[in-house]
C-alpha cells in the first residue's frame, strides 16, 4: 500500500490514517439500486455455502459515467462493471467542468422458506484508487468513495462499511488494499436484501485547475452460508 503523505502506512492501515485526515464524514452516495436485480432463492442453497461468482456472474453490476465541460475546459469520464467481480471508474477534468464515474457490484438474496434465517456473508475483494490535482489547493477538486452496503427488498439500510472517503484537498494520495469483511443478516420468510459494493469518483473544478481521480475493484467474491435463526416471541408473550 502506498500513498503520498508522509505518513508511516502498513497493510491494513490506510482508512485508518485517512480517517483521522479527512474525518470520515462521508457521503452515502450510490446505496440505492436504480435497478431491481433477480435474487437467488435461500432454498436453492440450502445446507451449503455459495461463493460467487463461480459459474454464477453477479446480478448487480451497473456502471454510470457523466461528464460537463466548463468554459474552455475538458472532461472525461467512464466506469465499468462486470458480473465476473471486476470493475472501475474515473474522471479527469481540465481547467473546469464536472465529471463523474461510479458502478455497484454485487448480488441479491432471498429467503423463501417459511422459517426466519441467519445469512453469513464474507466478502473478499482488492481495491486501488489515485486522486490528484495541479495545483494542489485546499479543494476538493476531485474525490474517491468506495462503500459495501446491504439494503433489504422494502428499501431499509441494514449495513452500511465506508472503505475510502478522500479528497485532494488533503493532498494528492494513492493506496490499495485487500479486504476480508464478514457479517450476519437475519432474513424472515419472503424477505430479500441486496448486498454490494458502490464506488464513485467524480471532479469539480470551477475554473482553473486540473484534477484527476481512479478507483478500480478486483476479485470480488462473496461467499453465503444459511443457519436458521433463532425462534423470536411475538411482542407482548411472556416467559414463564
Amino acid at each position: 500500500m502506498t500513498t503520498t503523505y508522509p505518513c508511516p502506512w502498513t497493510q491494513g492501515a490506510l482508512l485508518a490514517c485517512t480517517c483521522v485526515l479527512v474525518g470520515c464524514g462521508g457521503q452515502r452516495f450510490g446505496s440505492e439500486l436504480g435497478t431491481r436485480p433477480k435474487t437467488r432463492p435461500l432454498s436453492r442453497m440450502e445446507g451449503s455455502a455459495v461463493r460467487l461468482p463461480e459459474g454464477k456472474p453477479f446480478a448487480i453490476a451497473v456502471p454510470q459515467a457523466s461528464k460537463k465541460p466548463g468554459l474552455e475546459g475538458t472532461a472525461e469520464a467512464d466506469a465499468r462493471a462486470s458480473g465476473s467481480g471486476t470493475a472501475d471508474a474515473s474522471a479527469t477534468i481540465s481547467f473546469s467542468g464536472t465529471a463523474e464515474g461510479s458502478f455497484q457490484l454485487g448480488d441479491a438474496f432471498e429467503n423463501d422458506t417459511p422459517r426466519q434465517t441467519d445469512f453469513d456473508f464474507t466478502v473478499r475483494f482488492h481495491y486501488a484508487f489515485e486522486a490528484e490535482a495541479h495545483p494542489a489547493s485546499a479543494y476538493p477538486d476531485a474525490t474517491v468513495g468506495l462503500n459495501l452496503y446491504a439494503r433489504d427488498g422494502r428499501g431499509r439500510l441494514l449495513r452500511e462499511l465506508k472503505l475510502i472517503d478522500y479528497s485532494t484537498e488533503h493532498g494528492p494520495a494513492r493506496g490499495e488494499s485487500h479486504e476480508d469483511r464478514q457479517f450476519t443478516l437475519t432474513l424472515g420468510p419472503g424477505e430479500s436484501v441486496n448486498v454490494f459494493l458502490a464506488g464513485r469518483v467524480r471532479v469539480d473544478i470551477r475554473e482553473g485547475r486540473s484534477a484527476h481521480g481512479s478507483l478500480r475493484l478486483t476479485g470480488l467474491q462473496m461467499e453465503v452460508a444459511t443457519r436458521p435463526a433463532p425462534d423470536v416471541a411475538p411482542s407482548g408473550d411472556e416467559q414463564e
